[in-house]
């Protein structure tokens, strides 16, 4: 599932493509929006033909494209990609939405493919109603160590479980969340309340460490048509190999596997108290 980093490596991807300032000349979206296909949903975006693209966005997993009247919300789902076509391009397999941007004579598209469509795209009204319910965004440069100890350290929760919940930071998604852990070496099971602020303040800077290394890779790995590499996480931009059979770097044992909060975490169990 594309999380922060990938998320962010589509918002510059996009921009780097020269999305901002075109015009929306045609929307065409595909024919079977049936709901056994999937979960995601593509709604509102009828009446935006016209309206020019005037900046875009993100917090945590959001992209929202910014239009001189709305906004546009973006979420991947689970195999959701964006791809910036050239007008003679085929689009590619498992297509939902294809726009036709515009900026003089110059003509691109912009594609959302997903197999699984699981993928959304729809209107809102602003920003605030499209980051409605969301917490600060796990790489906001104005959060603390001091702002994240003290959004946690009263709470008797696991504490990987917390680091998911999208309405107090938003952008920790399960591979980061356990990456961030096994640096600092606390486990997941462990109760919020009864980790150190020294631990605390620690976990915020592998949570910044992990996301910020992760974007790093991505923008220095794309594909060979230069967009962002956004697969599962399973290569060298992580340390913990979160599959069966994984071992621990630093100990060398192998990875034990808990169910918190009905997501799978991966951990040592002798070096993350």
């Amino acid at each position: 599932m594309p999380e922060l980093p990938e998320v962010e490596s589509l918002r510059r991807y996009l921009v780097r493509e020269g999305v901002v300032g075109r015009v929306i000349e045609r929307v065409d979206v595909e024919s079977n929006q049936s709901p056994e296909k999937g979960t995601g949903a593509i709604s509102g975006i009828d009446n935006i033909r016209g309206r020019t693209i005037r900046s875009l966005e993100r917090r945590g997993k959001q992209i929202a494209v910014v239009l001189d009247e709305g906004v546009l919300g973006l979420h991947m789902g689970m195999t959701g990609r964006i791809d910036v076509l050239s007008p003679d391009e085929a689009v590619p397999r498992f297509t939902r939405v294809e726009f036709l941007l515009v900026n003089g004579d110059d003509r691109l598209r912009v594609v959302l493919a997903d197999p699984r469509r699981w993928g959304m795209v729809q209107h809102f009204e602003s920003l605030d109603e499209i980051f409605a319910g969301m917490g600060p965004d796990a790489l906001d440069p104005d959060l603390t160590a001091e702002w994240f100890s003290e959004a946690v350290s009263e709470r008797k929760s696991p504490i990987k479980p917390l680091l998911l919940n999208q309405s107090l930071i938003a952008g920790v998604g399960n591979i980061y969340a356990d990456e961030a852990l096994h640096r600092v070496e606390i486990s997941p099971s462990r109760r919020a309340n009864r980790i150190s602020g020294k631990n605390l303040s620690a976990l915020f800077g592998a949570i910044r460490e992990s996301l910020e290394h992760t974007l790093e890779f991505i923008q220095n790995h794309p594909d060979e048509r230069g967009r962002p590499y956004i697969v599962d996480a399973h290569d060298d931009r992580m340390r913990l190999v979160r599959k069966p059979g994984s071992f621990c770097p630093r100990c060398e044992i192998p990875l034990r596997t808990l169910k918190l909060g009905g997501r799978t975490a991966y951990f040592c169990g002798r070096c993350q108290r």
